[in-house]
């Protein structure tokens, strides 16, 4: 199958669409599919650290890619991004009524309310235009009800990000250290991952941070003498340091799904979390994670949990069962 993915993502943005996309499209190569990217990358672009560390906005796409899309000729279209390489392949589209599927990812009127103060109730309304059509793709069944809920068109799918697990390492011989732990959060740092919640926990051991982010010198400046932090860019550089924790924080409040927890897991670190749309879709309580509304709470009950149970829930969520849900949910031309 002819595929073409349009994106706002680049290779250079830290994020968990950027994984996902980058693990669905390895995915299909290998299964033989022909796949056309169309991203900023194809266009003039400009990006900005203000605005997101790594996210191009790309100017003027629209002759550029309508060449590309009659050229390719694909038998499918999937616009992963609500940006702007995804609002001109989503106007050529209906303006050739051409059937379309869209991915509904990140909570981007939580962002923009965080960093710009934008009210939600407009973005919620572009959002509500935007994903208007054959299908939509979302990561967990509480973010498809809150689509359905804000006027989105059904059908909603789901489709769970896969993850390479296999890259993370997993010491069968792992214990948790009760006495002295390291509780980590690693991932992008910014100001909705709402890492505060984190670092103002009054917990025994150690506290790092591991990534980049725009929020990463302001946080290490007011928290550098209460938690250690570590800004890394590459998945062999997390890796390595997550051998040494013992608990994955993750005190977001928006994501709808979270990758990084999938990650965690295969490397047999339980995980405490809010119980929110992306920890509760992941994590099996009091097995693979323990969710409260108290985060230290969640914290010390996690630090109980197993890390071969944890590796063993990882694996529900590879890369082959990823790529066949995104081709069934998939609408041809």
């Amino acid at each position: 199958m002819k595929i073409l993915i349009g994106t706002d993502t680049t290779p250079d943005l830290f994020s968990g669409a950027t994984t996902q996309l980058n693990a669905t499209v390895e995915g299909l190569l290998s299964a033989g599919h022909e796949i056309l990217i169309i991203s900023p990358s194809d266009f003039y672009s400009f990006t900005s650290k203000k605005i997101h560390e790594g996210f191009h906005f790309a100017l003027w796409p629209k002759k550029e890619l309508k060449k590309k899309m009659l050229e390719f000729n694909p038998d499918a279209i999937h616009i992963y991004t609500e940006c702007r390489v995804g609002l001109y392949l989503r106007h050529f589209c209906k303006k050739r009524k051409l059937k379309f599927s869209t991915s509904y990812l990140t909570r981007l009127d939580v962002i923009l309310e965080k960093r710009f103060k934008i009210p939600p109730f407009f973005i919620n309304k572009y959002m509500k235009w935007f994903h208007q059509g054959d299908a939509t793709m979302t990561v967990s069944k509480g973010i498809q009800t809150y689509l359905l809920h804000i006027g989105c068109r059904p059908p909603i799918k789901i489709w769970h990000p896969g993850v390479h697990t296999e890259r993370f390492h997993f010491d069968p011989n792992k214990r948790l250290n009760q006495t002295d732990p390291v509780f980590v959060y690693f991932g992008r740092i910014d100001k909705e991952k709402n890492l505060e919640a984190f670092l103002d926990l009054d917990l025994t051991g150690e506290k790092w941070v591991i990534g980049s982010g725009g929020e990463f010198e302001h946080l290490r400046e007011k928290y550098q003498n209460r938690s250690r932090f570590f800004e890394v860019h590459s998945q062999n550089e997390i890796n390595h340091l997550l051998q040494k924790c013992d608990v994955l924080v993750f005190p977001s409040r928006f994501d709808t799904f979270g990758i990084v927890i999938v990650e965690a897991l295969a490397a047999g670190l339980p995980c405490a979390a809010f119980p929110e749309y992306g920890p509760k879709e992941i994590l099996t309580q009091g097995i693979s994670g323990f969710m409260d509304q108290d985060l230290k709470k969640a914290c010390l009950e996690a630090l109980k949990l197993q890390p071969r149970d944890c590796h063993l829930e990882a694996e529900r969520f590879s890369i082959s069962s990823s790529v066949r849900k995104f081709l069934s949910n998939l609408v041809l031309i």
